[in-house]
């Protein structure tokens, strides 16, 4: 298992905590005010409840996560590099390596217009490795993901999905959160290009090599006490660390 990469910085969103992530992948969120062009595009009348939007507006829907791609090519170039994609069903966020710096953009779905957001990095080294390259996302992705939830099971959807690398290792990947009716905090992890989905414990096994119930293989106990110390770090940094030493 590697070793935490050192100087890895913590992102934190400014504004709205777009995501409840799994405990293991949580960054540092800021509350911060929200830029005055993000108002002007609605973003103070978001619903209480991220699925609260129509379906054909949905962003888990390959058109309407397109038309959000070509809103951020519109406004941050046609080859930007990411460091963060974060989707719910009526908005996305966007955050871009701007030099030294991290900018952010989000994009309402009920207007479809892209606004700017603050974007604070907690941490003293440099952003440079925590990028990765914006042909690794393409319009399909989120609906692939929803899709692949649904068929795991038919009573559940997605509430929220992110992209960005891990705090353990660096590996690039998605976590994503889903409900049913009577079931809540359901996590699951995929591949970046949204293949491989499965909840975090089956991903951390076919790292190791074992399968649940194997229990003999020390890899395989090792993949398994990492996760549960991971999830009981709660976004912790420094617990984070402890768990990887």
């Amino acid at each position: 298992m590697r070793m935490l990469i050192a100087g890895r910085l913590v992102f934190a969103l400014v504004g709205l905590a777009l995501v409840a992530v799994p405990a293991y992948l949580i960054k540092t969120v800021v509350m911060d005010k929200v830029d005055d062009v993000t108002k002007e595009v609605g973003f103070e009348n978001v619903p209480s409840d991220p699925t609260d939007i129509d379906a054909s507006e949905s962003l888990y829907r390959a058109d309407n996560f397109g038309e959000a791609l070509t809103a951020l090519e519109e406004h941050a170039g046609t080859n930007p590099e990411l460091l963060k994609v974060g989707v719910l069903p009526y908005m996305v966020e966007f955050q871009i390596k701007d030099g030294e710096r991290a900018k952010g953009y989000r994009y309402y779905a009920k207007n479809g217009e892209m606004g700017e957001f603050k974007v604070k990095i907690i941490g003293s080294g440099s952003i440079e490795g925590s990028q990765f390259p914006y042909e690794t996302i393409d319009a399909g992705l989120t609906e692939k993901i929803a899709a692949a939830v649904a068929e795991r099971d038919g009573s559940l959807h997605v509430t929220n999905m992110s992209l960005e690398r891990g705090l353990v290792g660096g590996e690039l990947g998605w976590s994503i959160n889903a409900e049913s009716g009577d079931r809540t905090g359901i996590v699951f992890q995929a591949d970046a290009d949204g293949s491989g989905l499965a909840d975090p414990t089956q991903r951390a096994l076919d790292q190791s090599g074992g399968q649940r119930g194997g229990g003999s293989d020390s890899s395989t106990k090792d993949a398994l006490s990492q996760v549960e110390c991971l999830q009981q770090a709660g976004g912790d940094v420094a617990k984070v660390q402890a768990c990887m030493e």
